[in-house]
């Protein structure tokens, strides 16, 4: 037995040390040193072999160093190629106008920016025909980039904006001369002002994560809306405890996580927060850009959401037992309006309503309603929507 207890492997995800001990590159200079060893008599496969120049073991070594750039290059936060698995491109092995956007290379790893963003439209100005794939998937990324690195240049002038308008009757102003000058509704340049103002002031982590393209204004967005109530210690807090893996999480994640923050951090103000929501609950409609129509409930009861989507589900696997046609979207869509209308669109209808469910299909346990509603992503609503447009 070892004389104190083995502390538990973190993984690679959580402890980035391994890198430190650079294990890939050793097993290529042991390997080329290998080949360096004089023959053993009677091996044949070796009697032509000729030993290795330094110049040539350099090259493996640069090799080698090339590709431990390529693995650092996907714990930096930064997304896109360079993860392990992917294509590997080394020095000389591409002529294409994007070989420094391969895995690992440069213009890869480089954050976002003005001069990357003349460096891609460079590279793709002609096409991209002689690119590779994992060079294109570089150059979408560097955009990527370069397209959050713009959003946060523009934020900053909009809080900038905010701050010669202090005032309350200012303020009001200030949203409509941005909502002018964008051609956006007044409620989302009032929006943009808040996350603007959110940015500066309280999360300045956040903010050099966006300019430097490691994460979206999409997931900045998520962060400022948890921290809206926060005071700046508190904000500074959250976003510790998520600004790390923020690149790395999905949006959905990224919002699952930073709620649990924003509870270990402030949990009195998480439960005002979402006492105070709950008074602006309500169901709003409008016309999708198809003609057909949307409806929408906000800011309800957890427990009684999951409860409802439940019924929801099991009366489209009625509808589907009875011969309905559809995928299960449609049909809980069906089942949704049934239940709202108190009809039934079975092939074959009885007399009387659909049944309420058995009570295991009623779980009305809040605990048990946050959990499954906690990793769920909030919807994304067309431009124009009534959702989309606040």
């Amino acid at each position: 037995m070892p004389p104190e207890p083995v502390p538990a492997d973190p993984g690679r995800d959580e402890d980035l040390a391994w890198l430190d001990r650079d294990p890939e590159r050793e097993v290529w200079l042991d390997r080329a040193r290998d080949h360096d060893e004089p023959p053993e008599p009677g091996e044949e496969e070796y009697e032509n072999f000729e030993p290795l120049t330094p110049e040539e073991l350099a090259e493996i070594e640069e090799a080698a160093a090339d590709e431990l750039l390529a693995v650092k290059a996907a714990t930096t936060g930064r997304r896109g190629p360079g993860l392990p698995g992917s294509g590997r491109v080394f020095p000389g092995e591409s002529s294409s106008p994007a070989a420094a956007f391969g895995p690992g290379m440069v213009l890869d790893v480089l954050p976002g920016c003005a001069g990357l963003a003349v460096a891609a439209e460079a590279a793709g100005d002609g096409g991209f025909d002689g690119i590779s794939e994992a060079e294109l998937v570089g150059v979408l990324c560097a955009w990527d980039r370069v397209e959050a690195h713009a959003a946060a240049r523009k934020l900053a002038a909009i809080a900038e904006l905010g701050r010669r308008n202090p005032g309350p009757q200012d303020a009001e102003f200030a949203a409509d001369q941005l909502a002018c000058a964008l051609a956006d509704s007044r409620g989302h340049a009032a929006s943009l002002l808040d996350l603007a103002d959110c940015l500066g002031t309280r999360l300045p982590g956040t903010t050099a994560a966006l300019l430097d393209g490691t994460i979206s204004r999409y997931k900045a967005e998520i962060i400022a809306a948890a921290a809206a109530l926060l005071d700046p210690d508190e904000a500074a807090a959250i976003e510790d405890k998520v600004l790390d893996r923020a690149a790395r999480l999905t949006p959905g994640a990224l919002r699952a996580a930073i709620a649990r923050a924003v509870m270990e951090v402030a949990p009195e103000k998480a439960r005002k927060r979402r006492e105070r929501a709950a008074q602006d609950a309500r169901v709003e409609r409008w016309l999708e850009d198809s003609g057909n129509a949307a409806l929408m409930g906000c800011e309800l009861p957890p427990d009684e959401v999951l409860a409802a989507d439940q019924r929801i589900t099991w009366w489209a696997r009625e509808l589907k037992k009875a011969g309905l046609d559809g995928g299960m979207d449609q049909l809980r869509a069906r089942a949704y309006l049934d239940l709202l209308l108190g009809q039934d669109s079975r092939p074959t209808r009885p007399t009387r309503r659909p049944p309420a469910p058995t009570p295991a299909h009623q779980d009305r346990t809040p605990r048990t309603a946050r959990t499954a509603l906690a990793g769920q992503s909030a919807p994304r609503y067309p431009a124009g929507s009534p959702a989309g447009s606040t």
